[in-house]
């Protein structure tokens, strides 16, 4: 989180292919998927399919249940989409989906997801992962705490569905809250998450 001296965050979604951004900016990703996607394959490529998206910590909470296992998928699509390259760019388990005592999901970056978000001046990225219906959903947000490139495309207002944009709209009302709770309490540690595509995933299609 920004120090109290910094700008407040500002919800950034559409903008300039390049150039700096100054630090404070929040970046979001969002994710849904079905979770029968996620069982089809589960089914056709077995442990194969959970070794290639998976870290071996993730191995063992998931354990091959299809609506977590979704949620993990969304986690990691959202969190990709922060950094600005998706996960053909970065790689499934570069992109740690971890589980605090608290129950809350965190993330955890290593190799080139690391790379792109300390290039990015992102020093944290928190996730929340919820399940509506047969879908779950991941948004995710990471704030520029020293500045650094845009990386979203122009048109990318354009590329939500009305389903993302009303998971846009609560993850923004979520935020502000959070933002409030933290300025009443300025010893807050900012731990609180709030809580983001149809041919069968395939774990060859990705590194």
């Amino acid at each position: 989180m920004p120090s109290e001296s910094a700008p407040a965050p500002v919800a950034s979604v559409a903008g300039a292919l390049g150039g700096a951004v100054p630090a404070g900016t929040t970046e979001l990703g969002i994710d849904i998927i079905k979770v029968d996607r996620i069982r089809a394959s589960i089914e056709r490529f077995g442990e194969r399919f959970s070794k290639r998206v998976l870290t071996p910590g993730e191995q063992r909470y998931v354990r091959m249940r299809p609506e977590t296992f979704a949620g993990r998928w969304a986690a990691k699509e959202a969190v990709s989409k922060v950094l600005g390259l998706g996960v053909r760019g970065i790689g499934w388990k570069d992109i740690e989906i971890d589980r605090l005592p608290t129950g809350q999901p965190s993330v955890r970056l290593h190799g080139r997801a690391a790379a792109r978000a300390e290039q990015l001046g992102m020093e944290r990225v928190a996730v929340s992962i919820s399940h509506e219906s047969d879908y779950a959903v991941a948004i995710a947000f990471g704030v520029r705490t020293t500045g650094g490139r845009y990386v979203f495309p122009l048109d990318i207002d354009d590329r939500l569905d009305d389903r993302e944009k009303r998971l846009l709209g609560r993850m923004e009302r979520l935020r502000e809250l959070h933002e409030a709770n933290a300025a009443l309490d300025p010893g807050t540690s900012g731990d609180s998450e709030p809580r983001v595509t149809a041919a069968i995933p395939n774990p060859e299609d990705r590194s």
